[in-house]
């Protein structure tokens, strides 16, 4: 019977790839060999198998995998250690607590300052992932003439409110320690698609998911919703980071 395999492995960066096989030694040689270059691990290796876990059913491999790539690192290393108490305590409710946590330090180096500030919370983030929210003033200046009989939120703004929360803040917690208190952000690319419109008071949340992150350029897939669960807009977003040290 054909057998589905969830694995983690430890890529030269030490961070976490977890990904499905039929075959995890085939999966763990293609990685190490280079065998797709579009592969996060490509500019990672050698990578290393850490854990495994085998499905007959692909259905609930499938599952399996999206959960684990959810997790935060620490979740991840104590499945590897096989400290299965600890994964309770290190569960959503710990990664939320973390982000809060470590928001101040994210907002502390965004290169923005109000009025074009369009980040007022983070809600969950880790090495995949990111959610954040905002609220629009009623009274800011952008609604001036835009429409004149209805106010509407720019869309041009609406993707700058993804963009510091689903680019930027994430990937300043991806470059972590190596990042000082100043940042440059080259913005690359976006392509975003816009359903419905946000109105001046209401508040939006960000949803935004990790596509790559090599040699300082982050790629991701966001969406935006409004309060009542609805998606006001989504696309791919991406931009180069540049940690700026100070001289010695």
């Amino acid at each position: 019977m054909k057998k589905y395999a969830v694995y983690i492995v430890a890529c030269a960066d030490h961070s976490f790839y977890t990904g499905i096989t039929n075959s995890v030694s085939q999966r763990v040689e293609e990685h190490n060999l280079g065998i797709d270059q579009k592969a996060y691990t490509y500019n990672r290796r050698p990578v290393r198998l850490e854990w495994f876990q085998e499905f007959l059913n692909p259905k609930e491999a499938i599952q399996r995998e999206k959960q684990i790539k959810g997790w935060s690192r620490s979740k991840k290393k104590a499945l590897i250690a096989k400290e299965y108490d600890k994964l309770p305590i290190l569960s959503q409710n710990t990664s939320l607590r973390q982000a809060q946590i470590d928001m101040k330090d994210i907002l502390d180096k965004l290169p923005y300052a109000p009025p074009f500030l369009f980040v007022d919370s983070l809600s969950e983030i880790s090495e995949e992932k990111v959610v954040g929210s905002y609220t629009f003033p009623k009274d800011a200046y952008y609604y001036q003439g835009h429409f004149k009989h209805m106010s509407v939120t720019p869309g041009v703004l609406l993707t700058e409110c993804c963009a510091q929360i689903g680019l930027v803040c994430l990937g300043i917690h991806l470059l972590g320690n190596t990042l000082d208190s100043s940042i440059t952000i080259g913005f690359t690319s976006s392509d975003m698609e816009f359903l419905i419109p946000v109105f001046p008071g209401e508040t939006v949340s960000v949803h935004s998911e990790k596509s790559y992150f090599r040699f300082q350029k982050l790629k991701c897939k966001v969406r935006m919703k409004n309060s009542r669960g609805e998606i006001v807009c989504k696309g791919t977003l991406a931009g180069m980071f540049k940690a700026e040290q100070d001289e010695a």
